[in-house]
């Protein structure tokens, strides 16, 4: 399949395409990996058709890009040790936990170096677009490129957290080993935060040593203002 968008050389340039179930969010990055642009086009996924999603992504990518990133924000995953899954299996394991929607598909991501798959459920019109548009490209879901493309070191304890409105999706590590992947659901900051603090106890880390990363949290302050009174947080 010809790619559609390779009339303007703009190669030095990386884009990610964030998807969930509010909309669109492009970003373009430069060699250095710093953000040169974001653009966020709201929609109800849910209400769009294949074609409405084709021609929403078509219209926003218009250059070719030295690397895309196409990432998938769903709350119906499951973490499956390596060692034990099989790619027949992956409904079976992700709806112990999730009830099935309609029309959705099942995907899955392989972290090698952690030992684990993500298991998720992804609607049938976004990957069917995105498998139209871009081919060759793997989906991955929210928390697999956290994994692999955010989190650099996993030599120390730490808690990353990827900030969505109402949700936390918290990875955290602890000697050396990952030792929780989870999302919570909050409503005001004091929630955000005690789900935070929660998570020290329960792993026994260090308030004074363990460090706290937030993702996408620019555009809520407030949380980290108010976690900041209690841990170590940064903002990437």
């Amino acid at each position: 399949m010809e790619h559609p968008y390779e009339s303007t050389n703009s190669s030095l340039y990386s884009l990610h395409i964030r998807i969930c179930s509010a909309g669109f969010t492009f970003s373009v990055f430069d060699e250095s990996n710093s953000i040169l642009s974001i653009k966020k086009v709201t929609a109800l996924i849910a209400s769009l058709s294949l074609n409405d999603i084709i021609d929403i992504i078509k219209r926003e990518t218009q250059l070719y890009y030295r690397n895309i990133n196409l990432i998938y924000e769903s709350d119906i995953y499951t973490i499956i040790p390596e060692s034990i899954f099989m790619s027949e299996n992956a409904g079976d394991l992700l709806y112990l936990q999730h009830k099935p929607e309609t029309n959705d598909l099942i995907l899955y991501n392989v972290i090698h170096n952690l030992g684990i798959v993500i298991a998720f459920a992804i609607s049938g019109s976004v990957q069917k677009a995105l498998s139209q548009i871009f081919p060759h490209t793997a989906i991955e879901h929210h928390l697999s490129f956290v994994l692999t493309d955010k989190i650099k070191q996993q030599n120390e304890n730490g808690i990353y957290i990827w900030v969505r409105s109402k949700t936390l999706d918290v990875i955290a590590f602890k000697n050396s080993k990952l030792h929780l992947v989870n999302s919570f659901g909050y409503l005001t900051p004091e929630d955000f935060t005690y789900f935070t603090l929660n998570i020290f106890e329960q792993l026994s880390l260090d308030i004074e040593k363990c460090k706290v990363v937030l993702f996408n949290a620019e555009k809520q302050p407030e949380l980290q203002k108010t976690l900041e009174k209690y841990v170590l947080v940064s903002s990437l």
